[in-house]
Parts: structure tokens; C-alpha cells; sequence
């Protein structure tokens, strides 16, 4: 019998706590990791009532300019932009 790897329990404030980080890395995996785990991006944590928070927009540059970036993660980015303000 093979055992399925359990993927770590899903804790808000660690997540809202380094996804919001003013660290740009530590954004970037978080963000990478949660679209891995959810097929989203946690756009949710940042207040974009007034335009696109500059965090936010920060690790969605670096996630474009990163060649590593999936096909997958690329149309996830697409889909967030459209939901974004465009301000």
C-alpha cells in the first residue's frame, strides 16, 4: 500500500502573513504554492479597492519575468488581471 503525501494543514495567518511579506521572494513561493495547491492566486489578501496594491502587482511582474513560470500559472495570472481594478 503507498501512502499519498498529506500536504501541510491551510493556516490564514501564516499565508496572509507571508503572502503581504515586504519580502518579494517570500511573496513569489507563496503565491506559487497556493496556486499549486488551489489553482488561484490569494489576490484576496490585498486591499485593491484603489488600484492593484503595490505588493501585489510586484510578484505577479516577477512571476511574468520568471521563465519557470507554468503555462497553467501564466492563464491564472491572465484570469487575476481581469478580475483586477485596472487603476
Amino acid at each position: 500500500m503507498t501512502r499519498t503525501e498529506k500536504k501541510p494543514k491551510f493556516n490564514f495567518e501564516e499565508l496572509k502573513a507571508a503572502a503581504t511579506s515586504l519580502n518579494a521572494k517570500l511573496r513569489k513561493s507563496v503565491f506559487v504554492e497556493y496556486f499549486e495547491r488551489f489553482e488561484e492566486f490569494p489576490s484576496y489578501l490585498f486591499d485593491n479597492s484603489n488600484g492593484i496594491d503595490s505588493r501585489l502587482q510586484e510578484t505577479i511582474r516577477d512571476l511574468q519575468d520568471d521563465p519557470e513560470t507554468s503555462k497553467s500559472m501564466r492563464k491564472g495570472i491572465e484570469t487575476l488581471m481581469l478580475r483586477l481594478p485596472s487603476a
